[in-house]
């Protein structure tokens, strides 16, 4: 049996894995979605460091040996430590900088280049994912691709792993996760199509409309007692896939091939043909917005077909 290699992942959720920007917002669902790597490093001792925020959704994860909440004492332990593989998920200049400066044979993902003075990704291929998501329309290729090609591996299907356990049982055929996070308002899908969408599902079963958004274990609770959730482009999608549901997800103004291909999850692109799009704007600045144009006819015609 080989030795167990010590693995640092870092990813606290300050910058999203495909996206250039830096945010003091912490995405939640991106660090879900970056646990799909553990599925790698399963026989390892992993050390994953993290932002306060994220840290419920790593919890007790059984791949991870030591969870690490990112700040000035943690920065400090690692210095000081060693390893046999760093792997960086952020862009921040902070944590990039560190990267730098640990003891390590193999490192990936992003670091300070002090030759060109700005952030670098290790692996030449992937240098795209420093130009932010709107500039990544041509790539067709799922966010689980490329983050296994960042590390030097190929996706083979797996998912994302939750380890909380809720105590509901399903007991709702469809959950509605209509509301969006503060990063992204333009992901959500108007109001009037999610009461359409309640009226054509109305005699296919249970309906229930999100729950627990300012509480994260309610907020679990909450979407395993569904059976599918319709949702957009939000941390919900990813509790969700790690819990086993049926996912449907609506995209607009980020780039639905980030999910194309991954199990239990349908998406529903606009059919907007907007030149812009995906435009990863916070606000809209044209005249139609891509979300209107996503019909509560299709929504309920994919949830149909899906239960």
């Amino acid at each position: 049996m080989k030795t167990p290699r010590k693995v640092l992942i870092i990813k606290t959720g300050f910058s999203e894995f495909l996206d250039r920007g830096i945010s003091t917002t912490v995405s939640l669902g991106d660090v879900l979605i970056c646990t799909s790597l553990l599925h790698l490093y399963k026989h390892d001792e992993v050390t994953w460091v993290t932002d306060w925020k994220a840290r419920r959704l790593l919890k007790d994860n059984p791949y991870i040996r030591h969870l690490l909440i990112f700040g000035t004492r943690t920065m400090e332990h690692l210095r000081s430590g060693s390893f046999d593989m760093v792997i960086n998920l952020e862009k921040d200049i902070g944590i990039c900088t560190l990267v730098n400066q640990l003891q390590t044979k193999k490192k990936y993902g992003f670091f300070f280049n002090d030759t060109i003075h700005n952030i670098s990704t290790r692996r030449k291929f992937t240098e795209y994912l420093l130009f932010g998501q709107e500039n990544h329309k041509d790539i067709n290729k799922n966010a689980l691709e490329i983050l296994y090609e960042t590390v030097g591996e190929q996706w083979q299907g797996q998912g994302v792993i939750l380890n909380e356990r809720p105590k509901t049982k399903e007991k709702y055929d469809i959950g509605f996760n209509h509301e969006v996070g503060p990063k992204w308002p333009t992901k959500a899908w108007p109001d009037d199509h999610w009461k359409s969408l309640e009226r054509l599902l109305s005699k296919q079963g249970s309906i229930t409309w999100q729950q627990g958004h300012k509480n994260l274990s309610k907020y679990i609770e909450w979407i395993n007692s569904c059976r599918l959730i319709v949702t957009s482009d939000s941390l919900g999608q990813a509790v969700a896939q790690a819990l086993g549901k049926k996912v449907v997800t609506l995209y607009g103004p980020t780039n639905f091939l980030r999910m194309k291909g991954i199990p239990n999850v349908t998406v529903l692109p606009s059919s907007l043909k907007c030149p812009h799009m995906p435009c990863f704007l916070p606000v809209c600045k044209f005249n139609k917005f891509c979300m209107d144009y996503i019909s509560s006819e299709k929504v309920a015609q994919t949830c149909k077909s899906l239960l």
